[in-house]
């Protein structure tokens, strides 16, 4: 035969119900053997059957309150309701008292020229006989109370007590459950950005990796040696490549850089391109502010010039123009930039991915989400001749141990 366990909440069931047969017997037993006969000193069918009326009243009045009206009005705060049913609960404990009385009256000891508790009782609830009279009456209210629920009023007051601390309980837990709920969401969201950023960097870390740095800045010296006294132009475009190249594998690799370097890369990935293209392109360059006095991620305007460039004069057989602005005003970066759509590629649609700029924009559009969240505002639009990008960027202000810190 085998040995099953009883589940904790049968297990807390059946003990609930125990103590509340230990209670009602301690009841029974002070109220038959001590307290009724102290009382009324009277026969033993008055004392039985007085013990028994005090006995149901109180189990009726405590299983009526305690599971029903506090739990209905009591603890939802809906008072009008509440003061209704204690008002009938009394009324009820009034009349049944009545006629207990009047019972106990007819099989007392007491005579009328020697008359004991019950016949005393009996005649001042007589002399009072109106059904309203516990409402009118102190001495006739208190004789009800003490008589019908002065036993079961401190086991009401527990029964209310333990159920208002464990309704806080509950509360409590399940506020802590909702906290934890939220602290597991945010640790997610965390992680959920910590993925995006690490493959960012993984991606940089990639196209770094294509390219062995000290074997292309020996190549560009040497370049740059050779050409310095033949074509001095030819060499000033090799020291803004090695400038470019320099910026892009080192200074990329921190989280910010002071704007003006940004704008330095910019500046000479334009006369590179300006050479490359010579007339077939016009740029239009205009810089309002002093980018020393801000700090920016590395790499996060470059792809909007880039894309220009790329979409624009590369693919075009006629003159073309891209025109840059940046304006620096209190802590905000205002970038615009616009370029001539080729004509060949107006009578060929692209899908919309393309159309907005393609990898490199979309790239730049997420790290903008994770890096600037709140502090940016990205538009992208394109007409039939024409692309443009304007973004608003919120800037820290430079800082010197917050810049060497990074």
């Amino acid at each position: 035969m085998g040995f099953y366990p009883i589940p904790s909440e049968k297990r807390a069931k059946i003990t609930r119900i125990i103590y509340h047969l230990l209670a009602w017997i301690a009841l029974w037993c002070v109220a038959r053997y001590y307290s009724i006969p102290a009382l009324t000193k009277d026969n033993l069918p008055v004392i039985w059957h007085a013990s028994a009326a005090v006995f149901l009243q109180s189990v009726l009045v405590f299983y009526v309150l305690g599971y029903g009206v506090f739990p209905r009005f009591l603890y939802t705060r809906k008072i009008i309701p509440l003061i209704i049913s204690l008002v009938i609960m009394f009324l009820l404990v009034h009349i049944t008292n009545y006629c207990e009385f009047r019972y106990l009256a007819s099989i007392t000891n007491g005579a009328r020229d020697n008359p004991g508790y019950v016949t005393k009782l009996w005649d001042f609830f007589k002399e009072r006989s109106k059904w309203t009279s516990c409402f009118t009456d102190f001495d006739i209210a208190y004789t009800d109370y003490a008589w019908s629920l002065y036993y079961i009023t401190p086991l009401l007051a527990i029964k209310v007590m333990r159920d208002i601390i464990n309704s806080r309980t509950k509360n409590m837990q399940l506020e802590m459950e909702r906290l934890q709920l939220e602290k597991v969401n945010l640790n997610l969201q965390t992680q959920s950005l910590q993925l995006q950023k690490n493959n960012l960097n993984l991606e940089l870390s990639f196209l770094k990796s294509q390219i062995n740095p000290h074997f292309l800045f020996n190549t560009l010296n040497a370049i740059y040696t050779k050409t310095v006294d033949v074509d001095e132009q030819a060499a000033d475009l090799v020291l803004k490549l090695s400038d470019l190249m320099r910026y892009s594998l080192y200074e990329s690799s921190k989280e910010i850089v002071i704007l003006a370097r940004e704008i330095s890369y910019i500046e000479n990935y334009l006369d590179l391109e300006r050479a490359r293209f010579s007339d077939k392109v016009t740029i239009d360059y205009q810089l309002t502010g002093n980018p020393e006095e801000y700090l920016i991620a590395p790499l996060l305007l470059v792809s909007f010039v880039e894309n220009a460039f790329k979409h624009g004069t590369a693919k075009s057989k006629y003159a073309s123009y891209v025109n840059l602005s940046i304006v620096l005003d209190q802590n905000t970066l205002y970038f615009k930039i616009k370029n001539n759509i080729p004509q060949h590629t107006r009578q060929n649609p692209r899908p919309r991915e393309e159309r907005v700029g393609g990898f490199g924009l979309s790239n730049t559009s997420k790290r903008l989400q994770l890096l600037y969240p709140d502090k940016h505002r990205l538009s992208v639009q394109q007409t039939e001749s024409e692309f443009s990008v304007d973004l608003e960027l919120e800037l820290d202000a430079a800082n010197v141990v917050q810049y060497f810190s990074s």
